[in-house]
């Protein structure tokens, strides 16, 4: 590997990507944990299903109706939601849990508004890092004493 690839991948993260595990087989069937979701928020919500469908339908611009949340939280497998659909049920249920019960079989998370500032605030900590790492190796090289 040349010098340059080295240098491109130095300060990689030591956590692995997101495909570096197997998966076994059957893993990622979510339909059952995602469809109890969708019913917890629907049953938490203050609102009826009726309501929760016609602020669905205004965010998409498409006709959702109750019947068609009744079978998104059904366990037949022949009705799946759009992933359209799940963003605009997130925001009138002002819920993640969904997005979170599809993520979990691959160790992802999802970060809250409230959560993002820290998760932005540990990116730059981590950079500035990197960088001072890197300011340090080339002060070595060029004889040059820290500061």
């Amino acid at each position: 590997m040349s010098n340059r690839k080295k240098e491109l991948n130095r300060f990689m993260s030591a956590q692995g990507t997101l495909f570096d595990s197997e998966i076994t087989e059957g893993a990622l069937d979510v339909s059952m944990a995602f469809r109890d979701s969708l019913s917890k928020d629907l049953r938490k919500h203050k609102e009826s299903r009726w309501q929760v469908a016609a602020k669905m339908s205004e965010l998409c611009g498409r006709n959702i109706s109750k019947d068609m949340l009744d079978k998104y939280t059904s366990s037949n497998p022949d009705y799946s939601m759009r992933a359209e659909d799940l963003t605009a049920f997130c925001a009138v249920t002002k819920s993640v849990a969904p997005i979170k019960a599809l993520l979990e079989p691959l160790g992802c998370d999802v970060v809250t508004p409230e959560e993002s500032e820290f998760v932005r605030l540990a990116r730059l900590e981590r950079k500035r890092v990197e960088i001072e790492t890197e300011i340090a190796q080339i002060r070595h090289r060029v004889g040059i004493a820290g500061s």
